[in-house]
């Protein structure tokens, strides 16, 4: 895991607004992992990179990834739990930049 993002699970380090969640379970980091690298097809622009589940949506089916190497090193990602990978846009996917406060507080339901 890239500092930054070990730095993000640390105590109040990533401050998120409702209804995002930090995931601070190894296990459930692991899971979400798992399941975006099923998904993700070679067409995706996240196919290959190293990442990190940070943060959960309480309301649907989005995980905020840190993004190992990537310029704005963050992606909300839709997953849709499917058991092979899916054809772009999906699992769809969005680049975020810091402050992730403001960012993921636009995500609507």
């Amino acid at each position: 895991m890239e500092p930054s993002h070990d730095r993000l699970l640390d105590g109040e380090a990533l401050p998120l607004p409702e209804p995002w969640i930090r995931i601070l379970d190894s296990g459930v980091r692991n899971t979400l992992k798992a399941q975006l690298k099923v998904e993700v097809g070679e067409e995706h622009p996240l196919f290959g990179k190293s990442v990190t589940a940070l943060a959960r949506c309480g309301r649907c089916d989005e995980a905020l990834f840190g993004v190992e190497g990537a310029p704005t090193h963050f992606a909300q990602v839709h997953l849709t739990w499917r058991s092979a990978p899916d054809t772009p846009p999906w699992p769809w996917t969005e680049f975020l930049s810091p402050p992730l406060f403001d960012s993921l507080a636009d995500h609507a339901h």
